[in-house]
């Protein structure tokens, strides 16, 4: 019987101290915030917008370069690009368009870093069959490289070799009459990597 008594008096003085507070707070129901319309800007904020780094997805390899970068680069016109795929490699050719001396062609190579070593072989390999003997380091560009490659019977043909963040590069210029040279594969390169 005692608890009924106590709880009964804790009750009354709840009640009691809630009879003198209002009953009605205001509206029930929430409406929109209307604010007063003014002339006034808004200012702006004072610290600069965070921008996320965030980088472009590498375009496609036969989309790095137009068909008129390329005919520049090696001094010959040159057709739609090519692409095929074999050995881990991927590749890009652009062959010449009339040739008149012989083929020439401009062509980029891609794969796996970890292939540099055999790519490498392959390259010095097909260079020294075609009697291109001239090789030369590619010193600053990428992690490691060299370019290979003369002018045999009076056609040049240059090749370079690239590993740089895990990515291995070839590219090719060759052709009668082109601007195929060491200083020409040199810079291709060059550009190969910058645009990714």
């Amino acid at each position: 019987m005692r608890y009924p008594v106590l709880l009964l008096a804790a009750v009354l003085s709840v009640a009691g101290c809630a009879a003198g507070e209002p009953t009605t707070y205001g509206p029930t129901t929430a409406g929109p915030t209307v604010r007063p319309k003014t002339s006034a800007p808004v200012p702006e904020d004072t610290l600069p917008a965070i921008e996320e780094e965030t980088e472009a997805p590498p375009k496609p390899l036969c989309e790095m370069f137009t068909t008129a970068e390329i005919s520049a680069t090696l001094g010959l016109p040159v057709r739609k690009a090519v692409m095929s795929k074999g050995g881990g490699y991927v590749t890009c050719t652009w062959a010449t368009v009339k040739p008149v001396d012989g083929p020439g062609a401009v062509s980029i190579t891609r794969g796996d870093g970890a292939l540099y070593p055999a790519y490498s072989q392959k390259v010095i390999a097909e260079a020294k069959a075609k009697k291109a003997r001239g090789r030369k380091l590619l010193e600053g560009v990428g992690d490691q490289g060299f370019a290979i490659g003369a002018s045999v019977s009076g056609v040049p043909i240059w090749y370079a070799v690239v590993e740089h963040a895990g990515v291995l590069t070839g590219v090719q210029t060759s052709g009668a009459g082109s601007k195929a040279s060491v200083g020409t594969i040199k810079e291709f390169m060059i550009e190969v990597l910058a645009r990714g």
